[in-house]
């Protein structure tokens, strides 16, 4: 049980931290920040901010190394995750008008 909070950023364990990134994900889940968007944006809109929730808190169990996930994973996952937010955010703006 100890090794399952060993790592820790900031203080708080990598675990806490995909725990909270993965509650994050499935609000967005529920939540639908789509609107009345059609087509790939609204599949972008819809999606991707839970994506990217997700990216993060497998990123944070990477980091965490209490899952078969290698800690090398753990920058890509990262990358991803905030790409998936930069598309959702930029489909977000751009979309208006």
């Amino acid at each position: 049980m100890t090794r399952l909070f060993a790592e820790r950023i900031w203080g708080v364990p990598w675990s806490v931290l995909a725990l909270l990134a993965l509650a994050i994900a499935v609000i967005y889940v529920v939540i639908d920040t789509a609107g009345d968007a059609a087509g790939l944006r609204w599949w972008v809109l819809r999606w991707f901010h839970s994506l990217c929730w997700l990216l993060l808190a497998l990123a944070a169990l990477a980091m965490a190394r209490s899952t078969p996930l290698p800690p090398q994973w753990a920058n890509s996952l990262a990358v991803a995750g905030g790409a998936a937010y930069a598309i959702f955010i930029a489909t977000s703006f751009l979309g208006r008008g």
